[in-house]
């Protein structure tokens, strides 16, 4: 549709279509007829810069300086150049005459160039590289800061002038003005922070060996500032060798030993069908809540696989400590797996290799990209050793006065996570969360962070999992109604873990030993059934201290010394075996409040 100049103006402003948006079409298409211009100048006269190189620099100069720039710059192939060589012969490299290219050309050429190309020719003369980093960002434009003079630039986002923006995008080029913007001329390597920083340090170095300011080993090292850029890690980092254990079992009871999987709450299922059952070992589980979402998401540690295939169990894991833990909890199965084989598989991988495997769960409405930007949450910690920095964390960089050092592993982690997420899913719709852990060391906020100062996320741990419904066996069913257990509470946050804490302290013990633990957990899961506590976490020292003090006398007309200092030691046990489940963090505590009620006379 057409709109006149006397129509009401189609952006509601009620205004004359002459009046308001035309004139602002018109400026922004007149900018986009000087944008357009100016590289279509530009090409003519880099064209007109080439032609005189070549037609001036001898074909074997030519390519002994190829060869020399292919070998300073470490590259393999002319398909590796990418333009970088012919930039090198315009503006960097000093010929016989002590020029650089394009200082040759105006000396030769100058007299023969229009007005426009001359003033851009000399323009050109006078550009200066410069090691700059991108620190902000609006629509139309991108501010970079040139690390050795600190000045600001406001570069161009014009398609053209930066075609895909990373945070933190940083490089060594030459900044051209035009019409108050900043254009990048010529080709230039878009290097990732850890690049930029190596750079820079090269630099540094560099001036102190040879006396040359910033500028000066920009012009004589730019082959070699190159591969700083490229951040190519040279040394050998090492090797390190993981092993994965692969166990198979025979299955003898089926009844028995689904049951055994199916009531293992480490255990997560993902497929549970009559012939093939999967499940993974979920360690740590926690909740990811992001104020850019409106849903959770669920992440996990993977400690191990295993699937059963008609009779046959086969268990994998890294970890040889859960692989024996995991042959400790078959011991309740009572003989329904048989282990018929075991191989050890090593593996070798880079010392630097992340080998940690992790679980994701989705709530509705929460895309897809976000497992990237979760496990990167799960990866950032403040405390965490970093070893290119000799093992200090993020908070003690910073508590050292490093934070320089700080905000180079904070941009380097955005700047990856942005590209891994853009090449797995083309889009970057909203950032990871850098914002929170910058909160928290007191550094400033990243504007490329969606969200910006208010973005905040957090993970929370997962304290009181929605459980699977209880299958009891035939055979159980005397340790649930001895324990007091009734239909209505099998399923309660407490019974599973009373259960199997019971079998495991009194397999193959004595009538005596069984009888105490039968007693005293019998009072346990009474109190916890009277009680408004959700989870272990929340049957805290005071729980206890009050349970023992004055709880125990209400359920019982009598509470011998012996029955008291019984149940401390129960509750001492108990504490120890669920913080061990990890379901439980008082267990320090709990174990001197059992040790005053067992000192009692």
């Amino acid at each position: 549709m057409t709109v006149g100049r006397n129509d009401p103006c189609p952006c509601g402003s009620g205004k004359k279509y002459k009046k308001c948006c035309m004139k602002k079409n018109n400026v922004v298409q007149l900018r986009e007829f000087k944008v357009e211009q100016f590289y279509q100048q530009k090409l003519s006269l880099v064209n007109l810069l080439s032609d005189f190189i070549y037609e001036n620099v001898s074909g074997n100069l030519y390519y002994r300086l190829k060869s020399e720039f292919k070998d300073r710059a470490k590259l393999k192939s002319d398909k590796d150049l990418g333009g970088l060589f012919d930039f090198w012969l315009y503006f960097f490299y000093r010929y016989e005459n002590g020029m650089r290219g394009i200082e040759w050309f105006l000396t030769e050429k100058g007299q023969r160039l229009s007005g426009e190309e001359l003033v851009m020719a000399k323009r050109w003369d006078e550009l200066r590289p410069r090691l700059v980093q991108a620190i902000d960002k609006t629509d139309s434009q991108v501010v970079f800061l040139d690390f050795f003079t600190k000045e600001k630039f406001l570069v161009s986002a014009y398609h053209e002038n930066i075609q895909f923006l990373t945070p933190w995008y940083s490089t060594l080029a030459l900044l051209e003005l035009f019409e108050d913007e900043f254009y990048f001329n010529g080709v230039r390597t878009l290097a990732s922070p850890n690049g930029f920083h190596k750079a820079t340090i090269l630099v540094q170095s560099l001036m102190k060996q040879t006396g040359l300011d910033h500028e000066q080993i920009f012009i004589e090292y730019y082959p070699e500032l190159l591969v700083a850029l490229r951040d190519e890690r040279d040394e050998d980092l090492g090797e390190k060798e993981l092993v994965q254990y692969t166990y198979k079992f025979l299955l003898n009871d089926k009844v028995v030993g689904e049951n055994f999987l199916y009531n293992e709450e480490c255990l997560m299922i993902d497929t549970w069908e009559d012939s093939n059952k999967k499940l993974v070992w979920l360690d740590n589980i926690q909740i990811y809540k992001d104020s850019e979402l409106e849903g959770n998401l669920h992440i996990g540690e993977v400690l191990a696989s295993m699937e059963l295939k008609n009779k046959s169990l086969t268990f994998v894991s890294t970890n040889l400590s859960i692989v024996n833990q995991f042959l400790k909890k078959l011991q309740k199965a009572r003989g329904a797996f048989q282990l018929v084989d075991d191989q050890e598989e090593r593996i070798t991988l880079p010392l630097n290799a992340e080998v940690q495997q992790l679980s994701l769960s989705f709530e509705k409405g929460v895309p897809e990209y976000f497992a990237i930007i979760a496990q990167n949450k799960w990866n950032l910690q403040v405390d965490e050793p970093i070893p290119m920095f000799d093992n200090l964390s993020l908070r003690q960089l910073v508590e050292k006065g490093k934070e320089d050092l700080a905000e180079v592993w904070l941009k380097q982690s955005e700047y990856a996570s942005y590209l891994l997420v853009y090449q797995q899913y083309g889009n970057v719709e909203i950032t990871a969360d850098f914002n929170t852990v910058r909160r928290e060391l007191g550094l400033e906020f990243s504007p490329f962070v969606t969200g910006g100062k208010q973005r905040h996320s957090k993970l929370l741990p997962v304290l009181n999992e929605e459980q699977r419904k209880t299958v009891i066996l035939e055979q159980d069913i005397p340790i649930y109604e001895n324990l007091g257990f009734t239909p209505k509470t099998i399923d309660n946050f407490y019974t599973k873990d009373l259960i199997n804490f019971y079998k495991e302290k009194t397999d193959g013990m004595s009538e005596g030993t069984k009888r105490k633990y039968q007693n005293s957990l019998y009072d346990i899961r009474e109190v916890l059934e009277r009680s408004k506590v959700k989870n272990w976490d929340e049957c805290n020292f005071s729980f206890w201290q009050e349970f023992l003090s004055n709880g125990i006398y209400k359920i019982n007309d009598r509470v011998s010394k012996t029955k008291l200092q019984d149940m401390a030691s129960t509750i001492k046990a108990l504490t120890k075996w669920l913080e061990k489940e990890k379901k439980f963090q008082h267990a320090k505590q709990m174990a001197t409040l059992g040790r005053e009620t067992e000192m009692i006379k």
